[in-house]
């Protein structure tokens, strides 16, 4: 096992763990300096306390920017242009932006029905963004069977002006025509944010002469190198570096509940039999449903500095917080408030923490006794809160025929789960969470930074899904976009297993990592018959290296 270096850039605090050979060495915690990332990181390497930086084998880092761009709406305005075609009604869908259709049409074999009309093209009103380049996104219903009318328009407006940024749909390969168009119009609108960081980070790295190659952790679980990471796949990075975390320190065959609790949001996921859970459809964020592949995972409003307010009734736990909690300096009660009074955690002050909680109550009954039941019932409430998305989470996959499968095919194994709560209120919550669960409560190593150890130990992944049409002569690479011609037979065998083969490799070299313990799914072959006779086949294959981590940490 390798040296390794794993960072969490959160909104608030930034995480980091140096792990050498499976031991954790040291842990860092930092405020986040949002406009200076170089000064951040250089604050944690120097809290790590790293004898001989040379020895830094990779430098793993898991970010919340994309995702707190997108929700946040800090993202430069997209122009999104659609092929839509004819046969269904774009304006049914719910669009949470703006996008304009253009003539010309490919059906759904990637055959040319209707060509663009160039007079469209002229009249588009692309006017400049004041020093900011424009950003179009190009986006077929049928593209990703055939990409010429995307290209054709591209290569019209870079003619107009070379500094557009333009972003062409098909690159993402799958045929969910709706989020094909949010993903390229996510990807496109934080493209600049993110090389911004990404050049920060290097300049970071690059200060303290490291020559470590630097990753970032996707919504998959997996690292890609910095470079060549996608944006938009980088989105919920924090919550499946938490899965990660889990998988470094349970059993290889154990079923976990991964509860994270932050100070805003509590993550939560599954893990079944030592394999993370993924998400039946692509990640969801904000009002954009995506492409981007992602870990089974869920968020919730609730967390160890979301603000109490008095009513009526009693008290209310919000969704949002506003700063610290009132034991630590902040001006709002929280839950974090209530774990200190009852003496669940030790940091924070005490007397602060009683303030906090008696400013909820009325004057007559601020004494020890009702303190105690306020903060009873301040807990009770998070807790149900946190139980009840973890309920709703299970119900979801015992309802997918992943799941199904997966019954079928170990009718012996236990499918007993436990749970792994990580994050600043964990030791606060622990006790009650399981037994609201009913299920054995372990907490993590170093709960606190757990997402920078999950993204240390964290490992490459990549998907390779072959589409070919032989009768067409073309095939297509779901994950890449790539589309290209087929030179082989129209029904070809072993044949297509070699060519799925070179296509791994080559992704492989793309992304400058060595493929290990490559899964193949079994090829299907469907004929195309016309006038009784077969005259090509549609062919699918795919092979996929999964999530995982590169070992246990040791304690």
């Amino acid at each position: 096992m390798s040296n390794q270096v794993g960072i969490d850039v959160g909104g608030t605090y930034t995480d980091a763990v140096y792990i050498q050979d499976g031991y954790i060495q040291h842990t860092a915690k930092v405020p986040t300096h949002s406009e200076n990332i170089v000064e951040t990181v250089l604050e944690a390497f120097e809290k790590l306390k790293i004898i001989d930086e040379n020895s830094i084998d990779q430098i793993n880092v898991s970010t919340t920017l994309v995702t707190n761009a997108i929700l946040q709406e800090r993202i430069p305005p997209v122009k999104l242009l659609l092929f839509s075609g004819k046969g269904m009604s774009v304006d049914a869908l719910p669009w949470p932006v703006h996008y304009l259709e253009l003539s010309g049409e490919m059906d759904f074999r990637g055959r040319e029905i209707e060509p663009p009309d160039q007079r469209e093209w002229q009249e588009l009103q692309l006017s400049e963004q004041g020093e900011n380049p424009i950003h179009v996104a190009i986006v077929g219903k049928f593209s990703h069977r055939n990409c010429l009318h995307e290209q054709q328009l591209a290569a019209y407006l870079k003619k107009l002006n070379p500094t557009w940024r333009i972003a062409l749909g098909h690159e993402w390969g799958q045929a969910n025509f709706y989020r094909r168009s949010l993903t390229t119009y996510l990807n496109l609108g934080v493209s600049d944010l993110y090389q911004q960081f990404a050049r920060q980070l290097q300049t970071a790295v690059a200060a303290r002469n490291i020559k470590a190659p630097i990753f970032i952790l996707k919504a998959d679980g997996g690292i890609l190198p910095l470079a060549k990471i996608r944006p938009i796949d980088s989105i919920y990075s924090g919550p499946a570096a938490s899965v990660l975390a889990a998988l470094t320190q349970n059993e290889p065959t154990d079923s976990s509940i991964i509860v994270d609790i932050g100070g805003t949001t509590t993550d939560i996921g599954l893990v079944l039999s030592g394999v993370p859970l993924f998400g039946s459809k692509g990640a969801q964020i904000g009002p954009f449903a995506t492409l981007v592949r992602s870990l089974a995972v869920r968020s919730i409003p609730v967390g160890g500095d979301s603000v109490v307010r008095a009513t009526d009734q009693g008290f209310s736990l919000e969704s949002y917080r506003v700063g610290p909690a009132y034991c630590l300096g902040g001006t709002e009660p929280t839950p974090t408030d209530a774990m200190r009074y009852l003496g669940l955690i030790d940091y924070g002050n005490e007397q602060l923490a009683e303030a906090g909680l008696a400013s909820i109550l009325p004057p007559n009954r601020r004494t020890p006794e009702f303190l105690h039941k306020l903060a009873g019932a301040i807990l009770d409430t998070m807790v149900d809160r946190i139980a009840a998305a973890v309920d709703s989470l299970k119900r979801e996959w015992q309802e997918e025929p992943a799941y199904k499968v997966w019954e079928v095919l170990h009718p012996h194994e236990d499918q007993a789960f436990r749970t792994l709560v990580s994050g600043g209120g964990a030791r606060g919550v622990s006790k009650a969470l399981g037994k609201r669960l009913r299920t054995p409560v372990q907490l993590g190593y170093y709960s606190e930074i757990s997402n920078a150890l999950g993204a240390a130990m964290a490992r490459p992944t990549f998907d390779c899904t072959l589409h070919l049409d032989t009768y067409m002569k073309r095939y297509r690479v779901e994950e890449t976009g790539e589309q290209g011609k087929w030179t082989g037979s129209l029904r070809p065998y072993q044949e297509v297993d070699k060519f799925l083969d070179s296509l791994v490799q080559q992704q492989a070299a793309h992304y400058e990592f060595q493929t290990e313990d490559i899964e193949k799914e079994p090829f299907d072959f469907f004929p195309i018959v016309q006038g009784y006779k077969t005259v090509g086949q549609i062919v699918r294959g795919a092979a996929h290296q999964r999530p995982g981590v590169i070992g246990r940490v040791h304690v």
